[in-house]
């Protein structure tokens, strides 16, 4: 996920490179449309992606897709910085968060799609407005993404595992979720798959507990410096994954192993649940790649009884799509055919129906005899969120933040305190914003 990491001039210059490289997207008698997503790897969603460019370039054949997406976080990171400090942004690719959105409205580098949804109802009419309105910004009367993706985090679990360790329902409430993760303990099964290697799994853990503990508004109010890492309050949820550590609801090898280990021991019955998202539904529900995929459950992350007008605060993921701003004549042109036939009705069907992954429109059928019911729970538990948010540092507009704050959250697992990890992501904000 990407942040501001460039300045205002550096923005400007950009901006003026970006001005100058026009010529070069129509080499080879062919217009170039390069795309930078997180669409990589081989799975079901992936190959639908493809097809549709695929069917993009037969329908214009004097257009050439080049895709350049990675699905590891960090590559993707390390490619846009490199693209944006090159001047070489690509036609279509993703900023995720919103806190410093307005800096690259003002140089030209995104795309207002107000006018283009605005012109074609056909194709905007079915998108949810919530996802839709994520990519507004106060104070600008655009909008800057369309989503491309959303749904529920929450945690996936293992029903005849957590029955063989006397638990009959998943629990609601917090101090259930505690005395389930003792049962659990209590018969040598890993309460919790987690891989801390990588990081941001622990930073999604965090969030969701934050959300529940202070709400989703509360997040905001750490990216505008109302409220700071160390207050107590903001203590108190990084003292809960300290909890979970203390009563070892991970194994003792979650600190060093990543997050496709920790979903493999999930998969494969060692641990009883596993805390991510609506992208993996589609392998829990293949029989060889999960041996268990039968027990296979899911819920929304429990609530904490003092705190229950927060019980339905989610974690949400919500992805989007943004185009340069910079494109000009049949450029500008195919990068929207593209980006509407990648977002359109009929790819939502396909998507949802043959991959169980949700693009957020509300004009296609679900065919209920294709998906499975992983996939209808996760949509149906969605519906009960009141307010959403992705990560807490989408508010934020320190790009550093991202690392800092799960870095600081992996530490706890290893022997740190909450108290530390607070003031160590607060100093951080202290010094950049000296």
């Amino acid at each position: 996920m990407f942040k501001k990491i460039i300045s205002k001039v550096t923005l400007f210059l950009i901006t003026l490179l970006l001005l100058s490289c026009g010529s070069k997207d129509q080499e080879d008698g062919k217009i170039k449309i390069r795309l930078l997503t997180r669409m990589a790897g081989t799975s079901k969603t992936v190959g639908i992606y493809r097809d549709i460019i695929s069917q993009f370039e037969e329908k214009y054949p004097d257009a050439i897709v080049i895709d350049e997406s990675q699905g590891d976080e960090s590559s993707f990171n390390n490619k846009l910085k490199t693209d944006l400090a090159s001047g070489t942004l690509p036609n279509i690719f993703r900023i995720q968060g919103v806190a410093n959105l307005d800096e690259y409205i003002n140089n030209g580098l995104l795309l207002d799609l107000k006018p283009i949804l605005d012109s074609d109802s056909s194709w905007s009419k079915g998108f949810n407005k919530g996802p839709l309105n994520y990519y507004t910004l106060e104070g600008k009367n655009g909008i800057y993404g369309i989503p491309m993706e959303v749904g529920l985090m929450g945690f996936y679990y293992n029903e005849e595992l957590l029955k063989k360790a006397g638990i009959e329902t998943f629990p609601e409430t917090w101090d259930d979720f505690l005395l389930a993760i003792d049962k659990l303990k209590e018969n040598n099964i890993i309460p919790i798959g987690l891989g801390a290697k990588s990081t941001y799994v622990v930073g999604h853990l965090h969030n969701q507990i934050f959300y529940r503990w202070l709400g989703t508004e509360n997040a905001k109010k750490l990216g505008n410096r109302t409220l700071s890492w160390n207050d107590p309050s903001v203590v108190e949820t990084l003292n809960f994954i300290k909890i979970l550590n203390d009563k070892e609801a991970f194994s003792p090898s979650a600190p060093g192993i990543s997050d496709n280990i920790a979903i493999t021991q999930f998969q494969t019955g060692e641990a009883a649940m596993v805390f991510t998202g609506p992208w993996n539904i589609a392998a829990f529900n293949d029989p060889e790649k999960t041996p268990v995929y039968k027990n296979i459950k899911f819920a929304k992350f429990p609530y904490f009884k003092e705190k229950s007008q927060y019980k339905n605060d989610d974690m949400q993921v919500v992805s989007p799509y943004m185009v340069s701003g910079n494109l000009q004549g049949k450029e500008k042109e195919y990068t929207l055919a593209l980006l509407k036939m990648l977002t359109s009705k009929e790819a939502g069907g396909k998507y949802a129906n043959d991959a169980a992954f949700l693009l957020p429109r509300n004009d296609f059928e679900i065919d209920k005899t294709k998906v499975n019911n992983l996939f209808l729970e996760n949509i149906k538990l969605a519906s009960t969120s009141a307010n959403i948010a992705v990560d807490i540092f989408d508010f934020d507009p320190l790009p550093s933040m991202q690392d800092r704050t799960r870095n600081s959250i992996v530490g706890i697992l290893m022997g740190g305190t909450p108290e530390n990890a607070g003031n160590e992501i607060q100093e951080e904000i202290n010094r950049k914003e000296k």
